[in-house]
């Protein structure tokens, strides 16, 4: 995991795999046919820091490649790109169609990286011994990359050099990243957005694609299966999930991780972590990062989850249809259909709610009257439909408001009450992207990333809200008495 920054040279990592043939390699604990998440993690942090091109890095991948070896996966190998360079080994299943877990094994230059990122190296590992354990149909690859900490430079070089054949042959990535942190507040599910190559791009361009996320039919295989083996999963954060769903939505976060490049090839792919935007481990890029302060108790609990997901896979025949389009509440994926039907009922109430009587007897001065009072409704009504149409996600924040238009209060303090908790939802997202820009987590320079009619479509409808609100002051009781329904055969 990393916040961006520059490009290793192809020279230093070719040295460190010529040094891998001369500089004796940490080994593992002899006589064990298969390590351990923890023995392979303590196995990475006791070489030290391994920033890409030093001794430690090239023992490092000898040291990861017996541990693929003694895990039961074959062909073995590591390939070098220009300035970087990707550990891979293969569980072959039934067929050609596959599943990948990653990871990353290179540091920076001060940190042991136990937690960041050995621990996912060494999860994946022991996750794919499990799975070696039964039959599968979907062939198994695990792929560790270096150059992370530069640019997510290996798992861009690895995504680009596949070919389009094989690209469409893989199902998901399970890119496996700081994990067995003991403070964590929850383990997370990362779905990152970023925008798909097009094939247009200069060489080394950024992708100028459209902005996708993972699917959500991946999303709700992973929460079920954490659900299932006792590790449930909270997206985006395990304290303010809905929140920062929105916020990744809006804006560019500064929240890199190797998925991102394997999705933006059109590959499913999410990152599963224990830190997450507001929790991240305290140890992050620092000396103490080591082995010792990781619970091996929840490595075994991550490996379980990473293979209960990947044989949950194992059963599809193929990707079901593509919908990023969701929002992950209380552990169930609410794709757009979803929300569409719950702000569809909100709207069908409010409609009946805001038919007005009929004003026979009534004055000219009183209909205008009334007409005013009712114009506010309406609109809120259509902006709200409208919102739900063209942003169905990021029109959640309109369904509190349109709830309590369904009860309007009578009395002045309440509808100022009233009109304060509907705008809620939209103040703390706002202050949420302000407070993203000062952590660090939002970049100031990414542009919004909701298009400008949906962001109208919903400031209009709050505002329509607040009105509306606001006028729903008690009929005089003469016009009461006038503009109720006439008797039949009046």
């Amino acid at each position: 995991m990393r916040m961006r920054s520059l490009r290793a040279s192809w020279v230093s990592t070719v040295l460190g795999v010529l040094l891998s043939g001369v500089v004796p390699g940490h080994v593992l604990a002899a006589g064990e046919a298969t390590p351990s998440a923890y023995d392979v993690v303590n196995g990475l942090a006791r070489l030290g820091p391994r920033p890409d091109g030093s001794p430690a890095q090239a023992r490092a991948a000898l040291l990861l490649q017996d541990a693929l070896r003694r895990a039961g996966l074959g062909d073995v190998r590591i390939t070098l790109f220009k300035g970087a360079s990707a550990i891979e080994g293969v569980l072959p299943g039934a067929t050609d169609r596959e599943i990948v877990l990653s990871g990353h094994y290179d540091t920076v230059a001060k940190s042991p990286g136990a937690d960041d990122d050995g621990s996912g190296c060494a999860v994946a590992i022991a996750a794919a011994a499990d799975l070696a354990r039964t039959p599968l149909s979907h062939t198994v690859r695990v792929v560790l990359f270096n150059g992370e900490e530069k640019g997510l430079l290996g798992s861009g070089a690895w995504a680009a050099a596949l070919d389009p054949a094989h690209r469409e042959r893989i199902l998901a990535d399970l890119n496996l990243e700081m994990l067995g942190w003991p403070g964590s507040p929850g383990p997370t599910l990362h779905a990152l957005p970023v925008r798909l190559y097009t094939g247009k791009e200069k060489p080394g361009g950024r992708p100028a694609g459209e902005r996708v996320l993972p699917p959500g039919w991946l999303v709700h295989a992973i929460l079920r299966s954490g659900e299932a083996v006792g590790w449930p999963l909270k997206m985006a954060d395990p304290q303010f999930s809905i929140l920062m769903q929105l916020v990744q939505r809006s804006a560019r976060v500064r929240f890199g991780a190797d998925s991102e490049n394997l999705l933006a090839r059109g590959i499913p792919a999410v990152t599963l972590s224990d830190s997450s935007f507001l929790s991240l481990d305290p140890t992050y890029h620092r000396s103490t990062d080591i082995a010792a302060r990781l619970d091996p108790r929840r490595m075994e609990q991550w490996t379980t989850a990473v293979a209960a997901t990947v044989r949950r896979l194992d059963r599809l025949a193929g990707p079901p249809v593509s919908e990023d389009q969701y929002l992950v509440v209380a552990g169930r994926v609410f794709l757009r259909r979803d929300i569409l039907q719950i702000g569809f009922v909100l709207w069908v109430a409010l409609v009946f709610r805001g038919i007005p009587g009929r004003w026979r007897g009534a004055t000219a001065e009183q209909r205008l009257r009334q007409r005013r009072r009712y114009l506010p409704g309406y609109v809120f009504r259509v902006l709200l439909l409208l919102a739900l149409l063209a942003a169905p996600v990021h029109a959640v924040l309109l369904l509190p408001a349109a709830v309590l238009a369904l009860l309007p209060p009578r009395r002045t303090t309440l509808r100022v009450l009233w009109i304060a908790l509907g705008l809620l939802p939209l103040l703390i997202f706002e202050l949420a992207l302000i407070g993203g820009v000062f952590a660090g987590v939002v970049s100031p320079w990414g542009g919004l990333q909701v298009g400008w009619l949906s962001v109208l479509l919903i400031l209009g409808a709050f505002l329509a809200y607040g009105l509306t609100t606001s006028l729903n002051r008690p009929q005089p009781a003469s016009f009461a008495a006038s503009s109720s329904p006439s008797e039949p055969g009046s």
